[in-house]
């Protein structure tokens, strides 16, 4: 009994490892057949490669062929002929000629250079000439020494030029640097780089600078009432609105090289606009003039 069941227990492992060899064996196949196949693979892959550079140059070898033939006929030759390069012909000299150097003209020996000329002295209005000997050196000077003109006239730095008659008579003044005359207000430009809205610390409002200008955009430092309307970009009634007196408008003017024009400063009246921009509406209406407006948007964040 014990007999058997040994034999039993052997056979089902010899059974295991005959499995266990076949499946080792199986899987080694299997690699060596894959590793094959790619190889194979490789190898179809560079012979397509390698046809297809061949119908290439066979391609352009039957080009070049063809453009060979077509230069042919143009140049009248036929299948056989050779074109021969063309050189320059060769001359032989004659027999018993002998031969001849060329002809060498060598100039004359060194020629002493030329003696430098000196410039005469500038004649000066005013000034007499220097007296000169005559081998052109300067004589000796005279015993009263030179004799110069006068030197120029002091000038008193208080003295004021003197008005001339017509000048004295219309009250203009004569000096040079005298400032343009201002034309009448033509037009008026708002500045967008400092006008702008408020919100923050200080508190919210709007910022205004614009000037007003003549024809010739100048600059004019005219008095006049100033109204500012602004409108907000999504509702059509006026959100805020200034009116600002001549009198109080002109204190307001500036004229220096960062600040030109009108500034002003102006709380809101109320709500703050809820859109990002606003139209400002300025006008002005100058004393005995037209009266002017302009507009401008600006943001409001």
């Amino acid at each position: 009994m014990r007999t058997s069941i040994r034999h039993a227990s052997a056979i089902r492992q010899g059974l295991w490892l005959g499995g266990f060899a076949l499946l080792l064996a199986g899987c080694r196949s299997d690699l060596g057949q894959q590793l094959l196949e790619r190889e194979l693979r490789y190898q179809e892959d560079q012979i397509y490669q390698l046809q297809d550079e061949l119908r290439e140059k066979c391609d352009r070898l039957e080009r070049t062929a063809g453009e060979n033939t077509s230069l042919r006929r143009q140049l009248g030759l036929g299948a056989g002929d050779q074109v021969a390069p063309r050189s320059a012909p060769v001359r032989q000299p004659a027999a018993g000629a002998v031969p001849v150097p060329p002809a060498i003209e060598l100039p004359d020996g060194p020629r002493s250079p030329a003696p430098p000329v000196k410039p005469a002295p500038p004649d000066l209005e005013g000034v007499p000439p220097l007296p000169t000997s005559g081998a052109g050196r300067p004589a000796a000077l005279p015993a009263g020494g030179l004799v110069f003109p006068p030197g120029p006239a002091v000038i008193d730095p208080a003295a004021r030029p003197v008005e001339s008659t017509a000048d004295a008579a219309s009250g203009r003044r004569a000096s040079f640097d005298a400032p343009a005359a201002e034309g009448r207000p033509a037009r008026l430009v708002v500045n967008p780089r400092q006008t702008a809205c408020l919100d923050g610390s200080g508190g919210a409002g709007l910022r205004l600078v614009f000037e007003v200008r003549d024809d010739e955009e100048r600059l004019v430092a005219a008095a006049g009432d100033v109204t500012v309307t602004v409108f907000d970009a999504s509702d059509a009634a006026p959100v805020a609105r200034w009116e600002i007196p001549a009198a109080h408008a002109a204190g307001h003017f500036r004229r220096t090289s960062r600040n030109r024009g009108l500034h002003f400063e102006f709380p809101w009246q109320g709500r703050f606009p809820a859109g990002e921009t606003v139209r400002v509406v300025v006008g002005f209406a100058p004393a005995g003039g037209q009266p002017l407006e302009t507009e401008a948007t600006i943001r409001t964040r």
